[in-house]
C-alpha cells in the first residue's frame, strides 16, 4: 500500500518537473509535492535555472500543513548552498515527518549530504523507485556531471530555408519581436555568459545584453581570430563585462579582458569552455554566427538547442547558414536530437531540444 502511495505521488511530482525542461539546465529538473493526511497540501517544481529549487516552491504553497506532512521529491533535497539555500534545511525548519526521493544526487558536493542531514534531525528519510519517466528528466542533469565545462546552449534565429543572414550579411529581423523578447526573457535573463564570434560583432555590431527587465547583465564572450576587433563594436561597451577570446597572447585587446586559448592559429573552444567554467560560468547562451555553431558541433559541446524559425526563404548560396564548421561526411554521423519540444510565437516556430553526446 505504502509503495503503491508512494508511485502516485511520485509520478505527480515527476509531472510537475516536466515544467522546468529546457529552463533549469545544468540543473536538474525536480518536482516536489507535500502530502498530509493522504493529501497534496503542497506542490512545486525547479522553474528556472537559478531559482528556489522544487520543495522550496512546495514549501511556499504548504505553508503551516507542511509540519508533520510527507515530502515527495524526484531527487534528493540538496544539502549544500548554491545560488539557493539548502533545501534539507528548509524541510527540517518546516517540520516535515517524512521525505521521499527517487533518485540520488550523483554531484559530490552534495550526493547524500541532505538526506543525512535531515536523519540526523530527526525525519524520516526514504528512497523510492525511481520510474523511467524520472530517470529519463534527470539524465541531461547525470550526463552533465563531470564535464568540467559549462552547459552550452546553441540559439538562432533562422528562415525556412536554413539561413541566418542574407548573401550581403543582412539578418535584422528574421524572427519576430516576440520571440526576440521570449529569448531574452527565457535565455539571455537566464544564463552567466552570452558567446558569439568576431565575425558576428563586426556584422552586426550587437550589444548581447539581457533586455528583459529581469536578472543580471551575463558575461559577455567573444570568440576572435587574428583581426582586431572594431573600436567602436558595442560589446567593448561598459553596459557589461566583455571577454574577449585569442589563439594568441599578441591579440589581445587592450581595453578589456582576454583568455588565451589558442590551438593552431585559432580559439580552442574546448580550452574556453573550461576557462569560462573555472570561472564559475556554468550556463553559456552562444548566438553565433554559424562558423562558431558549426565548430561548437564539430567538437561535441553543445548540449541544448533553441532555434526560431520564421516563415521565410532567403535562398542564394552565399547566404549564412545557421551551422557552419566541417560537418559530417555521412548521415549516418549526424548529430541527433531528444526530447524536442515545439511551440508557436505568432508565426514562428521555436523548437527545443536536447543534443545526444556522441557521433
Amino acid at each position: 500500500m505504502a509503495q503503491s502511495r508512494d508511485s502516485e505521488f511520485l509520478a505527480r511530482a515527476a509531472e510537475l518537473a516536466e515544467q522546468g525542461r529546457f529552463r533549469v539546465e545544468p540543473n536538474p529538473v525536480v518536482g516536489c509535492v507535500i502530502v498530509r493526511k493522504n493529501k497534496i497540501v503542497g506542490e512545486g517544481f525547479h522553474a528556472y535555472w537559478g531559482g528556489p529549487h522544487a520543495e522550496a516552491a512546495a514549501l511556499r504553497q504548504a505553508r503551516d500543513d507542511a509540519r508533520g506532512a510527507t515530502v515527495y521529491v524526484t531527487l534528493e533535497p540538496c544539502g549544500h548552498r548554491g545560488k539557493t539555500g539548502p533545501c534539507a534545511d528548509a524541510l527540517i525548519r518546516a517540520g516535515v515527518k517524512e521525505v521521499v526521493f527517487a533518485a540520488t544526487d550523483p554531484n559530490p558536493s552534495t550526493s547524500g549530504v541532505g538526506p543525512k542531514r535531515l536523519k540526523e534531525a530527526g525525519v524520516i528519510v526514504r528512497r523510492a523507485r525511481a520510474s523511467k519517466i524520472i530517470r529519463a528528466q534527470l539524465e541531461p542533469y547525470f550526463t552533465a556531471q563531470g564535464r568540467n565545462r559549462p552547459w552550452v546552449i546553441a540559439k538562432w534565429a533562422m528562415t525556412l530555408d536554413g539561413k541566418i543572414a542574407t548573401r550581403t550579411g543582412d539578418s535584422r529581423w528574421i524572427s519576430c519581436e516576440k520571440s526576440r523578447k521570449f529569448a531574452h526573457r527565457h535565455y539571455r535573463a537566464r544564463c552567466d555568459a552570452i558567446m558569439c564570434g568576431a565575425g558576428t560583432v563586426r556584422t552586426d555590431d550587437p550589444s548581447l545584453t539581457n533586455r528583459s527587465g529581469r536578472g543580471p547583465q551575463p558575461l559577455r564572450v567573444i570568440v576572435a581570430g587574428r583581426r582586431r576587433l572594431p573600436s567602436k563594436s558595442k560589446v567593448l561597451n561598459r553596459e557589461a563585462t566583455t571577454i574577449v577570446a585569442v589563439p594568441e597572447p599578441h591579440l589581445a585587446p587592450k581595453r578589456v579582458e582576454s583568455i588565451v586559448a589558442g590551438h593552431g592559429g585559432k580559439v580552442d573552444l574546448k580550452k574556453l569552455l573550461r576557462a569560462l567554467h573555472t570561472r564559475g560560468i556554468r550556463r553559456v547562451l552562444v548566438e553565433g554566427g554559424g562558423e562558431v555553431h558549426g565548430a561548437l558541433f564539430d567538437k561535441n559541446l553543445v548540449d541544448q538547442i533553441a532555434v526560431f524559425i520564421a516563415p521565410k526563404i532567403i535562398g542564394g548560396v552565399a547566404a549564412t547558414a545557421a551551422v557552419a564548421g566541417r560537418g559530417i561526411g555521412k548521415m549516418p554521423q549526424g548529430m541527433t536530437l531528444k526530447d524536442q519540444r515545439e511551440q508557436k510565437i505568432e508565426d514562428d516556430r521555436l523548437i527545443e531540444a536536447f543534443v545526444v553526446s556522441g557521433r
